[in-house]
């Protein structure tokens, strides 16, 4: 299965980045645009050493305060063997390379359940494939890293999808 996602997002990475402009006169990713997206993360395309399996689903909303650069909201539900189901709250920003559709991405999220309290800083790198003139395909390789223990530090890979307006 990890060879065939990843063959996928190879694919796709190495389609034309012509296809991201679709004859559109202004920048694909110009100021006061909006952003809704959704994605999902682990089936074992994950690693975590707290954790053999890991479900991650996402619900994400951005604004482009400047071409090119993204103000991102995130709201994340995440089940993992060993520990009960969480809830992770976030924000950060994304800056898009205009010509290709890659863009990277910093996040802050919190974590809180019961008495434990975490701060999960996280880096991705993704691409922004274009199916229509709005809708996207978000394929997103991150790495996720743990204030408390470093078990819980891991990487992986997301797959979503975005609606630009």
């Amino acid at each position: 299965m990890k060879k065939i996602m990843m063959t996928m997002v190879a694919l796709v990475m190495a389609i034309s980045a012509n296809a991201q402009y679709l004859n559109d006169s202004q920048k694909v990713f110009s100021q006061g645009k909006f952003y809704l997206g959704a994605s999902l993360s682990g089936f074992d395309l994950s690693y975590h050493k707290a954790s053999d399996w890991n479900l991650g689903l996402s619900a994400k909303a951005g604004y482009l305060i400047a071409d090119d650069w993204m103000v991102v909201g995130q709201l994340t539900y995440q089940k993992q063997t060993d520990v009960p189901a969480l809830v992770q709250l976030g924000g950060g920003l994304r800056y898009y390379f205009e010509s290709c559709g890659l863009y990277a991405g910093a996040t802050a999220k919190y974590t809180s359940w019961d008495d434990y309290s975490e701060f999960l800083p996280e880096l991705s790198v993704g691409y922004s494939y274009f199916l229509t003139g709005k809708l996207t395909v978000e394929p997103e390789i991150y790495y996720e890293h743990s204030t408390k223990d470093s078990d819980n530090s891991g990487f992986g890979l997301r797959i979503g999808f975005g609606v630009y307006f």
